[in-house]
């Protein structure tokens, strides 16, 4: 039955636990650092700016040489948070919207999924608390952490619910949870979660079996049977329902840089060292209190209710992990994605849930040890945690990388999120039991309020010793509009293309530029035979950068035509002028700098000799093109118009260096034309002077996609108003549809 009371409750307390971790953000503040500026923001600033344009965009043509974003996915463009907020709110507000949205979301999901398998309700908010702020927080640099594992819990409340009451509103809601999770843009988390789907509905289905066999022996198997199928179903309705997105993402992954060998992936990076296991019962030996950035009266409360906090190292923590190699992978890792703490009182709890389980399991006979489908809880959450652990060292991934899916997704230690929701569960139940026992209620109600408050204090704690980010009062986003360097660049009149210091952060200037940095890139972008060189290092003294012939070239070929650099350049080395200097109140809040930044220009110059000539975006031999950066080209970027206003020489194609990727077409004057692949960029043959082309995005793979989850939504859609409104009608039908299954003939035993 609804009880409106419990969910305002668990909501109420979901909403005070998220402004105690994350106040400031509710009031306008913003975060820095980690991959935020170099990876989350650059995507979510053009998304944002193509859907205030009237877009939905499918191609990204900032990011290096352009990739396509459905594909790459993590921008979740096709996920309805998204596409609400960024449209209707600046960038940094509806990032913390999102942010906020989601914990709420995680923390009563968890609550309500404690409930279901009989936690009491401080049972199941000890277990929210301890999941959502305990393995979320310090993965506040990754966006997709808590947009994509809020799901997690959402999914397995569905599955419970759905095997203990048999509703089709259940089974429907776990594919919409899995579509979202899969929308939202992360895909190995959405495969961790259906790993667990799959993992706790077996279980809980056979576990139900067996008790029916037991009380009611030779009764038949069929209803086990129909919920299996009834979640099996579900979970391929919710993967369709994400088909907009995964069948573009299918065809990135044929094409990427984790089917090609390049150096730049690693499945074993982000493992959890197996020394560094010990994080979950001795915190003090790893995690440093001298790396809090604030001093306020939240962390003087929390060091008074976790004191283990007084006593933490002074070290860093990313190299006492790197120098803990007994048993260890020899690869990279960080503190972050290696993270599995879920604080000390709760830990404590879940050992002795665990050791009552195994004292009760000695002591009980097997019927009454099964007298209860969710008794075995306990012992499959102690199974499911512990291998998840072991996995997230590393030590499996010789069995792993046999197994499809698991050879895709590199972070090991993303798997110490099941750990955690098990640990979660289990202090919860335990927590729940406590409250059971025959104390004065005074003294019951000091040790829960001693629980709550050590956890919360001890888990912010370590949000703030263990991240890479800091929270600031005037986020650099903010000051986008402000910058003099996106004026410059947006007042030039052929299509800029900038190479700058740090991968993607140029992009938020609203132009294209490189180097590039993404989650899954096309492979041509590590391809050795295309990597770009090393750039010449500054010389001491504040003397200028020299110049470096093979970068240079390859600047060239790659259509850069602005340079952004920390030091002033050797400008007639460079071939360069400068267009500007000095401190740009977005780029050097950015990077954290209060020295003068350089924006310079290359002169258009003949090749000769050493000399190198720079065409810009588009080029026939030496010699650049025309490419409009006009208002009548839609800003969706998935369209490019290039005028040849100059004759050219016979047999010289027309280069447009982006990158050349299925679902591009092009016209001549309005005609579709062949175009071809040179190295990694579109290319058409025997241009004229006065030729017009338009290259167009308009991918087969997003149409495949949006018809597939387009039907799947309306044919759940239609399941759900018929099963509403003609219970009737869906009841004689599965009748029947089981009385065939099972080989009889409907009606039979009446004629009989």
């Amino acid at each position: 039955m609804f009880n409106t009371g419990r969910y305002f409750c668990l909501l109420l307390v979901a909403f005070a636990l998220t402004l105690l971790f994350w106040g400031p953000l509710f009031f306008g503040y913003g975060f820095i650092g980690g991959d935020l500026y170099p990876y989350f923001f650059p995507q979510k600033v053009f998304y944002a700016d193509c859907l205030r344009a009237g877009e939905l965009p499918l191609w990204n043509d900032l990011t290096g040489f352009g990739y396509p974003i459905l594909g790459e996915s993590q921008t979740g463009a096709a996920y309805p948070f998204h596409v609400v907020l960024y449209r209707l709110l600046a960038v940094n507000t509806a990032y913390n919207v999102q942010h906020l949205l989601h914990y709420l979301i995680c923390f009563v999901a968890t609550a309500l999924f404690a409930l279901r398998v009989g936690n009491s309700g401080r049972g199941a908010m000890l277990t929210g608390l301890v999941f959502t702020f305990g393995w979320f927080p310090p993965r506040s640099c990754l966006e997709w952490a808590i947009l994509t594992g809020c799901w997690l819990p959402v999914a397995m409340y569905c599955v419970e619910s759905f095997l203990q009451t048999r509703l089709w509103r259940y089974s429907i809601s776990l594919s919409i949870a899995l579509g979202l999770q899969l929308l939202a843009g992360h895909y190995h988390l959405a495969f961790i979660t259906q790993l667990m789907v799959a993992s706790y509905a077996t279980w809980r289905l056979w576990a139900e079996h067996s008790q029916q066999v037991q009380v009611h022996p030779g009764t038949e198997q069929g209803r086990v049977s129909r919920g299996a199928l009834a979640l099996i179903l579900a979970g391929i309705a919710g993967v369709c329902l994400a088909g907009v997105q995964l069948v573009p993402s299918w065809e990135l992954k044929q094409r990427s840089s984790r089917v090609v060998a390049g150096s730049d992936y690693d499945p074993a990076y982000g493992h959890m060292p197996p020394l560094y296991v010990t994080q979950l019962i001795a915190p003090w030996c790893w995690y440093s209190p001298q790396a809090i950035g604030e001093d306020n009266l939240v962390r003087t409360l929390a060091e008074l209710v976790a004191p283990w906090q007084l006593f933490g190292p002074n070290h860093e923590l990313d190299e006492a992990i790197r120098q803990a190699r007994l048993a260890a992978l020899e690869t990279g890792t960080n503190k972050v994605e290696a993270h599995v703490y879920c604080g000390i009182v709760p830990l404590l709890l879940a050992a002795f849930a665990v050791i009552r389980w195994a004292r009760h399991r000695r002591s009980s006979n097997n019927s009454q040890a099964n007298a209860s489908v969710l008794n075995g809880t306990t012992g499959y959450w102690l199974m499911v945690g512990t291998v998840a652990l072991i996995y997230a060292t590393g030590w499996l991934l010789p069995i792993g990388k046999h197994l499809p899916g698991f050879s895709f997704f590199r972070g090991p230690g993303r798997y110490g999120i099941v750990t955690t929701f098990a640990i979660a569960l289990l202090a919860g139940q335990m927590l729940s039991q406590l409250q059971r026992c025959a104390w004065p209620m005074t003294a019951r109600g000091i040790v829960i309020g001693a629980i709550f408050a050590s956890t919360t204090g001890d888990l912010w704690m370590v949000s703030r010793m263990v991240t890479y980010t800091a929270i600031v009062s005037k986020p650099a986003i903010s000051f986008r509009e402000d910058s003099p360097v996106r004026k410059l660049l947006a007042d030039e009149k052929e299509l800029p293309r900038l190479v700058s210091p740090g991968p993607n952060v140029g992009t938020l200037l609203g132009v294209s530029c490189v180097p590039w940095y993404l989650g899954i890139a096309p492979a041509e972008y590590v391809d050795s035979q295309f990597a770009m060189p090393d750039s010449p290092k500054p010389l001491p003294s504040g003397r200028p950068t020299p110049a470096s012939v093979p970068y240079l070239e390859w600047l060239s070929q790659a259509g850069v035509t602005h340079v952004l650099n920390f030091e002033p350049l050797d400008e007639q080395g460079w071939g360069v002028e400068l267009l500007w200097k000095g401190v740009d109140p977005f780029l050097n809040r950015i990077w954290g700098r209060m020295e003068p930044i350089h924006l310079y220009r290359f002169k258009q110059r003949e090749a000769g000799g050493d000399a190198v000539s720079y065409p810009g975006r588009a080029r026939i031999g030496a010699n650049g093109v025309s490419v409009s950066n006009r208002p009548e080209i839609p800003r969706g970027r998935g369209t490019r118009k290039v005028v040849v206003e100059q004759a050219p020489k016979p047999d010289e194609p027309l280069i447009l260096t982006e990158l050349a990727y299925p679902g591009w077409t092009v016209e001549k004057n309005g005609i579709p034309t062949e175009s071809r692949q040179i190295g990694q960029f579109r290319a058409v043959d025997a241009p004229a002077k006065g030729d017009i082309f338009v290259w167009r995005y308009r991918p087969l793979s997003v149409i495949i996609g949006a018809i597939v989850s387009l039907f799947t939504a309306f044919l759940l859609a239609a399941v759900a108003h018929v099963r509403f409104w003609h219970t009737g009608l869906t009841d004689r039908f599965l009748r029947w549809a089981w009385s065939a299954a099972d080989g009889r003939v409907p009606g039979s035993e009446h004629r009989a």
